[in-house]
């Protein structure tokens, strides 16, 4: 079973880094939480990007952090600070030399840009792709599938992101996160507004409720005495012509002798 770490319980303690391996042009280090793949799950955040203009190899989406709550901003902090710490602790394991904590804090590209006066916190996280095709699964509110086009600018969401590893650049270093899932609050259209309150004037109504459903049942049961009646007369009817065509062919029978 997949481990989810809300961001609002995770113990930062429980974080792992590997020992960076070399990975074509770039150095790449794991991540796990607790020996677990560092799957997170956000605060609900508000979305700042069109979907509908997702596209390129790389794609990525753009989300604000509510003013009510910057207590995911704090962790993201965190996880910078951590990071930037822990590269400079291990430096001389994982490259071969002491670098200077302002030359590493100066290679690193934070998850979250500082907070500025007045304006809410924004961040990016990169989409999952495989063939040009975007593989993160997207939900509504109700837990149904839709595709990242039905998403609407400003509209709101969670997310789980997936924190694989750092990248270790020639000339940065920074966490590989993608989204792996994410949970999207579109606002439903109402095609009828039915207001809550009762709007009826009662000095227009006569009858009381139990007054209208005592007539109603009244009608209806007029009205199945009527059926009854008119189905009898139907049927003395038939009973009338029966014995109209007896004894006709009496008669028949009688001039025939």
């Amino acid at each position: 079973m997949t481990q989810i770490y809300r961001y609002d319980e995770l113990d930062l303690s429980k974080i792992e880094f590997e020992v960076p391996e070399k990975q074509g042009n770039i150095y790449y280090s794991q991540v796990k939480c607790d020996n677990n793949p560092f799957y997170l799950q956000t605060s609900k955040l508000n979305i700042l990007s069109d979907c509908n203009e997702l596209s390129g190899s790389n794609p990525s989406m753009e989300f604000e952090i509510p003013d009510n709550n910057l207590d995911i901003h704090d962790l993201f902090h965190e996880l910078d600070d951590m990071l930037v710490k822990t590269t400079y602790k291990n430096s001389v394991e994982w490259f071969k030399q002491k670098i200077p904590l302002e030359v590493i804090d100066d290679m690193y590209k934070r998850i979250c840009k500082p907070l500025k006066r007045n304006q809410n916190p924004s961040i990016k996280f990169k989409l999952p792709v495989i063939q040009n095709k975007i593989v993160c699964k997207i939900y509504n509110q109700d837990k149904k599938f839709i595709n990242v086009e039905d998403i609407n600018k400003n509209s709101s969401g969670i997310l789980i992101i997936h924190i694989r590893g750092i990248k270790f650049l020639k000339q940065q270093y920074l966490y590989d996160i993608y989204i792996t899932q994410m949970k999207v609050f579109i606002p439903k259209e109402n095609k009828y507004l039915i207001p809550e309150k009762c709007l009826i004037d009662g000095d227009f109504c006569t009858q009381s409720d139990e007054e209208i459903i005592d007539s109603e049942a009244i009608q209806e049961i007029e009205n199945n005495k009527e059926r009854m009646i008119l189905r009898k007369k139907e049927e003395m009817d038939k009973i009338k012509m029966l014995q109209e065509q007896i004894n006709k062919m009496s008669k028949n029978l009688e001039n025939s002798d």
